[in-house]
């Protein structure tokens, strides 16, 4: 048995990463989606690698997804669904909290 400092420090040391179920793009689309989930891999490296805010991590994640929404523009990756997987992706990988901020985040666009 662990205890939940333990788990909580195991679960840091693995990565869960999106499929098509959690983007939900259209299938046939293993590339764009390896794309995405090397922006979150190296967000999350950077969420990571030091003191950083929400604001931060956000400003990382967003740009570089914003990119990949330009250039794959008939996918609409930064739909709804875009932003609950980016949530997702950090709330598991990172810390619960940050959810409702990536979530909600409005800066994506800018």
């Amino acid at each position: 048995m662990q205890t939940l400092s333990e788990k909580e420090n195991a679960l840091l040391l693995t990565v869960a990463l999106p499929d098509n179920d959690d983007w939900r793009l259209p299938e046939g689309n293993d590339e764009v989606i390896k794309e995405l989930n090397e922006v979150l891999v190296a967000a999350l490296e950077f969420a990571k690698a030091g003191d950083r805010t929400w604001g931060d991590i956000a400003e990382e994640i967003f740009p570089a997804l914003a990119k990949l929404d330009a250039k794959h523009s008939k996918l609409g990756i930064l739909e709804s669904d875009g932003y609950t997987t980016v949530a997702r992706f950090f709330a598991i990988n990172l810390n619960t909290a940050i959810y409702d901020y990536l979530r909600y985040y409005d800066g994506a666009q800018a």
